[in-house]
């Protein structure tokens, strides 16, 4: 029984690490990716400064500055070894490098991230504990190559031999991802008490939000009635909560994990289909294949061969040349359901396909026994992939007519000259003695130093581990507690804590200083928490969904006159939020950057600010926008729209729906911005000039209201 609990809150199948880390490591390859045309407009001197504070969390670039030369090489390594995560090539080392680019790309501009961008911080320093290259990676292919070696059929039929076999790990880094998942949804759960979730018109007002929705969002929103989205407001809020208990439940929990993948996966896929809320769906979804167990891959794959049980396959290869049976040992390895048997054409095996004897010497074959269908060249490969897992999703490749043809051109010049290869690899080939025992016991004293420090530093990291990762399960569950302003709703609400706790801030029930738990004895766990920037706050769409569309709009102005939204390409249009007018640019950076965009990033007249960037003669992120035209001044406005929203009477039963009023109109830029002067004229005064100028701006007065407010000025000036 203890066994069993134990085995719920840290035991995790291999194969479970294995897809984890394919998905992670494209993850980190598309966060990079999408980031690489903002480099010059947030990351690096060129660009828009974003971060005036200075920032506790770790970062690459508080060290080695934000020259563009620099940035850019930084993001190119991020994307190399997040491919090299992916396949699981020196996994630990990848993940490393990826994690400490991906943390310093995120803490850098913190203005345009989100809790997606949190929560795979987190994600990539939990799992950096986990051996995430034990199965399905290219580090456990090259060990397994390299500890058994096939010499005959034998071997090379059996199953067992040279096969990685799939592990149970158990580990401490394993219950802090389980953490993290309750973590996100139970505390965003909490807090949503407000009106919209307890009455059951969340969904609809988030769908009123323009800046937010995708197309299809836009298409099915004036079909959402109340009782439509009470369905899918309270689905989403039950099953926010009910997340801990159904990863945690005792009894058939391989089961209950199952369906909640199955759940939340569908629940985060209507997110991804509906909102545009960056790759938060998609980080969530990344971690789901942690919560498959080892009875599910048994079930998977006992389904699968069952299904193909009728199809015997047998590949035929040249068993003389080295490098074709070091191929036929990659196949053996990546074939997990056995589908496969291997023969040279001259075992006690009769079984042989048609032509056997005039094909043998130039081409693998690949035969179907029962159907006697055979696959042969390029296309024999492209089966093979095709039986392999998710093969399908690339097999199709090698029949696409006319591409075929450029395979088989391959093919041919490969199989021309196996030898040359097999030589070249060190490989034995026809009538050439054996090289491969020689040189990789050359291999091996070369790197036995390397192996014992490897061997060393493994150890070390056995003993530490398990005690940074309670020192950071620690600091994570204090930042959960403080960070998040459900914790302290929930407590006054229930009246667990007085409300009137002492506060500076006016809204005392939800405000850090105010709080019941907080970090004044737990300084040095507060810097743990936020140096990688793990900050356990979790409120999306929280107490309430929001209740108004906020947008930053560009009035450029040409040198014809003419004005321009350089965002879109159109004329700026000032008195409508409507998802078909707005810019068609979706990306999270900029929904972000103009979310917490203030008067201040309209007026600061300092270096690298968002209107000097847009003015500059150079910029060029606007060219096709403004068919190449160049810009004379601007205006930065913000407009802000209610929504459309659901009203209830007393008893909860539909009124109507209340629509917004007119557009809400501010002009940031208090005048015109111009390109050559926007620092005003003024630096060009003198400094008593300066002052009368702005004394004269400051004595400014509205005039009086009645006469006695009238004397009472007239009395005043003359006592001067």
């Amino acid at each position: 029984m203890l066994n069993k609990f134990y085995s719920i809150f840290f035991k995790v199948d291999s194969r479970a690490l294995g897809l984890y880390r394919i998905l992670l490591g494209w993850l980190c390859f598309w966060d990079i990716f999408r980031r690489w045309d903002f480099i010059n407009i947030f990351y690096t001197d060129l660009g828009i400064k974003t971060q005036y504070a200075k920032n506790s969390s770790f970062s690459i670039f508080n060290f080695f500055g934000n020259d563009p030369v620099l940035v850019y090489l930084i993001f190119i390594i991020g994307i190399i070894f997040s491919i090299f995560l992916m396949i699981g090539f020196n996994t630990k080392l990848s993940h490393s490098i990826v994690t400490l680019i991906i943390i310093s790309i995120h803490v850098s501009v913190t203005k345009v991230g989100n809790s997606g961008d949190m929560f795979m911080n987190c994600i990539l320093i939990w799992t950096l504990f986990l051996p995430l290259g034990k199965s399905i990676s290219v580090d456990s292919l090259i060990n397994s190559l390299k500890s058994c070696k096939e010499n005959n059929l034998k071997e090379l039929n059996d199953k067992s031999f040279g096969i990685t076999k799939p592990k149970q790990i158990f580990s401490l880094a394993y219950f802090a991802m389980l953490f993290q998942l309750c973590a996100i949804y139970f505390f965003t759960a909490l807090d949503k008490h407000g009106y919209d979730w307890t009455e059951g018109t969340a969904f609809y007002k988030m769908l009123q939000l323009d800046g937010f929705i995708t197309s299809f969002g836009y298409q099915i929103r004036d079909f959402i009635t109340l009782p439509i989205s009470k369905f899918f407001t309270y689905s989403a809020l039950y099953l926010e909560f009910a997340v801990p208990l159904l990863l945690f439940f005792p009894f058939y929990n391989y089961i209950i994990r199952f369906i909640a993948l199955l759940m939340l996966t569908i629940f985060h896929l209507s997110i991804r289909l509906t909102m545009n809320v960056g790759l938060f769906s998609q980080v969530m979804i990344t971690t789901f294949p942690l919560l498959i167990n080892k009875k599910i891959f048994e079930k998977i794959k006992y389904y699968v061969q069952n299904k193909q049980s009728q199809n015997k396959f047998i590949l035929y290869y040249d068993s003389d040349c080295g490098f074709c049976h070091y191929t036929v040992r990659i196949i053996k390895r990546l074939d997990i359901y056995n589908f496969i048997t291997f023969d040279h054409g001259y075992s006690e095996n009769k079984i042989k396909p048609k032509n056997f004897d005039n094909l043998s010497d130039k081409t693998a074959m690949l035969y179907e026994v029962n159907s006697e269908k055979l696959w042969i060249r390029h296309q024999a490969f492209g089966k093979i992939i095709s039986l392999l897992p998710f093969g399908k999703i690339f097999s199709w490749i090698f029949f696409i007519p006319y591409v075929s043809e450029i395979f088989g051109k391959v093919y041919d010049q490969i199989a021309k000259n196996r030898t040359k290869i097999s030589v070249f690899f060190g490989l034995p080939a026809c009538n050439l003695p054996n090289l491969e025992k020689s040189i990789d016991e050359v291999k091996i004293d070369k790197l036995t130093f390397y192996e014992k420090i490897k061997l060393e530093l493994r150890n070390i990291t056995k003993i530490s581990s398990p005690i940074i990762l309670i020192i950071m399960l620690s600091a994570a569950i204090n930042s959960v507690l403080i960070e998040n302003p459900g914790v302290q709703s929930f407590l006054v609400r229930n009246n667990y804590v007085e409300k009137n706790i002492k506060s500076k801030s006016k809204k005392q029930t939800l405000s850090k200083s105010g709080n019941y738990f907080n970090w004044d004895n737990k300084k040095m766990l507060q810097k743990i928490s936020r140096y990688p920037r793990m900050i356990q706050m979790w409120k999306m769409f929280s107490p309430n969904v929001l209740s108004k569309d906020n947008l930053i709009i560009v009035e450029a102005f040409l040198n014809d006159g003419s004005t321009i939204n350089p965002f879109t390409g159109k004329k700026p249009i000032l008195d409508d939020t409507d998802f078909n007018l707005i810019m068609k640019n979706k990306s999270q950076l900029w929904r972000k950057y103009f979310e917490n965009f203030r008067r201040f990033d309209a007026s600061y007249s300092g270096e690298n600010t968002f209107k000097n960037w847009i003015l500059n003669s150079e910029n060029t992120y606007f060219d096709k926008k403004l068919d190449y035209s160049k810009l004379d001044s601007i205006k930065i406005w913000k407009i802000s729209q209610n929504s459309p929203s659901i009203v209830l009477d007393k008893n909860g039963i539909f009124k109507e729906i209340r629509y917004p009023n007119k557009v809400k109109k501010d002009c940031l830029s208090c005048e015109k911005v111009y390109k050559n002067n926007y620092k005003t004229k003024q630096g060009s005064l003198p400094k008593a000039q300066h002052k009368s100028k702005s004394s004269n701006s400051t004595k400014k007065e509205r005039l009086p209201q009645n006469l006695e407010e009238y004397m009472l000025r007239v009395k005043k000036k003359n006592k001067n």
